[in-house]
């Protein structure tokens, strides 16, 4: 019984050991991955004269990527010319000797834990990756999660002869590598593990204390001692997992998802030259069991999953048709905004879920928003743009500045505007993504598509975008939060709205 009793905490203390070191191991590769995909992207599609507006602007479109690495460096023969952040270094920043060089077709080189402030990134330590003539600036590697009291690890940066601490308790690495003679005891309450990422540049080094793990989880324990009570415990974890499973939120979800459950909320869309109302977005909210309205955040990635992405369209569609029917909204037509899955963006799908707006073109105009870029064929997707334009439907690129949206994809689709993500408009103005705000709007702008801003929540956010001359429209909790279909009917009639009120004062 004590094998079977220590057999059970080695088989736990392992797991949870193995599963931290590939959480940060994950953490690592994807820095790695996201990092040859950028510096590939840089080699390939920066043509102007190096450090020239031209060339500086082409660097900034791959620092708009949401992968957390926007300072990217022009650094032939290692010596830093220039930066996204900074026109030009005289003299050049010389970056030193690399660490590490990761051999392969893309021969990416290291340097690790190098003092970033001569590349302008002050009171920084981290590391730099360089393929061909460009470098990238890696941030800190913070630690994923705290070490618990019986469980230590050191996250580590590896060469064929020397080693890096990057987080974790110091010396963990090092006397795994050497050991030192161990005591039987010892070797029997402690459990010592390495793992290495594909690269072999990170490593993970974790030391346990196995009573102390049975110390925490004495409970645990008990439940193997005697062998019915073992039984009874593997009994209750079972009926226990089927009632979490049976009520977690994605079966409840699932199985409540229908016409009584789904409900619409409606954010609208002003014209800056007018001050008027001239769209509202459809969001969708799904009612959970005891009526709390659950956000899409929590819920499009399951629909998406469970392939009922038509259905659930269908379920909005049909509820924001009701209630936008009950009374005419405005004597002018309408834009009415919805969201349409990546898998669903079919012409003849489209038509026969929204139907019933198409059959009301005199009091709606309806407009689909595209995301999901990597999930949609180009040339099909273009296809249905004409198609649905003949029959009067509008398209926009939402959540532009993001994920796969970019300049090229705006040129390439014939679509009626763009909608810029809200995170460029709820930065601060200082902030990197701030900065870069009026640039993004004036390179939309020369593909000549209607510009609609997310995300304005201040009405000095407003005016600047106003100031620009260059965004017909905006959206966003400083003109309105999302709201129930009542108060869209009050917004739409106030002819003295809070965002004209608050220009006045202005």
């Amino acid at each position: 019984m004590l094998l079977v009793g220590y057999g059970f905490i080695l088989w736990q203390v392992s797991s949870l050991m193995h599963q931290r070191q590939q959480e940060e191991l994950q953490r690592t590769s994807a820095v790695h991955q996201n990092a040859i995909r950028t510096l590939r992207l840089l080699n390939d599609n920066v043509t102007g004269i190096p450090c020239s507006q031209q060339f500086r602007m082409q660097m900034l479109r791959v620092a708009f990527l949401p992968d957390g690495l926007n300072e990217f460096l022009y650094a032939p023969d290692g010596r830093v010319l220039c930066s996204t952040s900074q026109i030009a270094f005289n003299p050049p920043i010389s970056l030193g000797q690399t660490d590490v060089v990761i051999p392969g077709p893309n021969h990416i080189s290291w340097r690790i834990q190098r003092n970033l402030e001569p590349i302008g990134l002050s009171g920084a330590i981290g590391s730099i990756a360089q393929l061909g003539n460009y470098a990238v600036a890696i941030p800190p590697y913070a630690k994923k999660a705290q070490d618990l009291p019986w469980l230590k690890s050191e996250l580590v940066a590896v060469s064929a002869d020397k080693n890096w601490h990057l987080n974790g308790k110091r010396g963990l690495y090092a006397g795994f590598k050497d050991p030192q003679p161990q005591t039987w005891n010892a070797r029997l309450s402690t459990l010592s593990s390495v793992s290495c990422d594909e690269y072999n540049l990170h490593c993970v080094a974790s030391k346990a204390d196995l009573f102390g793990w049975a110390n925490s989880a004495i409970t645990i324990l008990a439940s193997t001692v005697v062998l019915t009570a073992l039984f009874a415990w593997i009994l209750a974890n079972n009926i226990l997992s089927w009632l979490r499973n049976y009520w977690s939120f994605e079966a409840r979800f699932l199985r409540c998802l229908n016409a009584e459950t789904i409900a619409a909320l409606y954010q609208p869309i002003i014209d800056l030259k007018s001050d008027k109302i001239t769209a509202i977005e459809v969001l969708a909210r799904w009612k959970d069991v005891d009526d709390t309205l659950v956000s899409p955040a929590k819920f499009i990635d399951i629909v998406a999953k469970s392939g009922r992405t038509a259905e659930f369209t269908q379920l909005i569609a049909d509820r924001a048709f009701d209630e936008l029917m009950r009374e005419p909204l405005s004597d002018d037509v309408l834009e009415i905004n919805f969201n349409v899955f990546a898998c669903d963006f079919d012409c003849q799908r489209i038509l026969k879920i929204f139907s019933k707006f198409l059959e009301h073109s005199d009091r709606f105009c309806l407009a689909i928003e595209l995301i999901e870029f990597h999930e949609i064929d180009f040339d099909k997707a273009q296809a249905t743009i004409e198609a649905l334009s003949a029959h009067g439907v509008r398209t926009y690129i939402d959540d532009f500045g993001t994920g796969y949206s970019s300049i090229e994809r705006v040129a390439r689709l014939a679509v009626d505007g763009v909608k810029l993500d809200r995170s460029f408009a709820m930065s601060p103005p200082d902030s990197i993504m701030g900065r870069m705000l009026v640039q993004v709007i004036e390179m939309v702008k020369l593909s000549d598509r209607s510009i609609i801003v997310e995300g304005v929540e201040t009405q000095a956010r407003l005016e600047l975008l106003r100031s620009t001359g260059m965004v017909e429209f905006v959206q966003g909790y400083g003109i309105s939060p999302p709201v129930n279909i009542a108060a869209m009917r009050k917004l739409l009639a106030d002819d003295n709205p809070i965002w004209k009120r608050k220009a006045r004062a202005a």
